[in-house]
């Protein structure tokens, strides 16, 4: 049997008739669908259907290479991608260099204790490392995590699901609270593994909820406008300013 590779010389593999960064993009994508149980299927088989058998078998290998690493003999919680990432994918092209992992557990851990049940989010996580650092204070807390870059969420995704993480990660723009796609890590009724849920928007925890409120009527200083200001300001939805986890 051949000798396991390690993840990256499996990537440079595949990127021999593809780009690395499409071939990368499909490697997130396969795994997300791989890692829902059934739930994703059809999008699975679309993606695998541009390999042939010797490719997907790459990928196959590229896979258990990668949580082979992530393990950390025993230790876990260890980010494969957000390296890689950064050396072949992005290069630091929109500023996407991402925290060094000894830094995120820094941060974490000047955060104080984290309890079980805690909610912990990140609201630009990258490739996740943040979160996984706060995991290495407590794994029974429920990680949160966003990011407008669409690999960026699934890398996240992944390190989760695959270090056993309870929580939820949004392709969204936080900033803007714009709105993109998310998903749902939960245990298995039966098995009790944990799984990938793709969820509504109306579903997500992690979406700004903001609540409309009529603006206030503002006394007019003609009298006979009162009553045409009241109801063009009525007219007006005034967003109030909320807490992120509407719940």
């Amino acid at each position: 049997m051949e000798k396991l590779k390690s993840f990256s010389q499996y990537m440079q593999q595949l990127a021999r008739r593809n780009s690395v960064s499409n071939v990368f993009a499909d490697f997130l994508e396969m795994s997300v669908c791989a890692l829902s149980l059934g739930a994703m299927e059809s999008r699975y088989l679309e993606i695998v259907g541009r390999y042939d058998k010797h490719e997907v078998n790459l990928m196959a290998d590229a896979f258990a290479a990668l949580v082979i690493e992530m393990d950390d003999n025993g230790e876990g919680l260890r980010d494969i991608f957000g390296d890689f990432y950064m050396e072949h994918i992005s290069h630091g092209h929109n500023g996407q260099f991402f925290t060094p992992e000894h830094i995120c557990e820094l941060m974490a851990r000047v955060q104080g204790e984290i309890e079980n049940g805690s909610r912990i989010l990140d609201c630009a996580c990258g490739s996740g490392r943040t979160l996984l650092a706060a995991a290495k204070i407590n794994r029974n807390a429920t990680f949160y995590g966003a990011d407008v870059d669409r690999n960026c969420a699934m890398m996240c995704l992944i390190n989760q699901c695959v270090n056993g993480l309870m929580g939820e990660v949004a392709w969204m723009n936080s900033l803007t609270n714009e709105f993109f796609g998310v998903w749902q890590l939960q245990l298995h009724p039966t098995g009790g593994v944990p799984y990938i849920v793709p969820i509504t928007e109306a579903e997500s925890l992690i979406l700004l909820k903001l609540p409309v409120q009529k603006a206030a009527v503002i006394k007019a200083a003609v009298p006979e406008f009162a009553d045409v200001l009241a109801e063009l300001i009525d007219a007006v939805p005034v967003k109030a300013q909320q807490l992120l986890f509407n719940f």
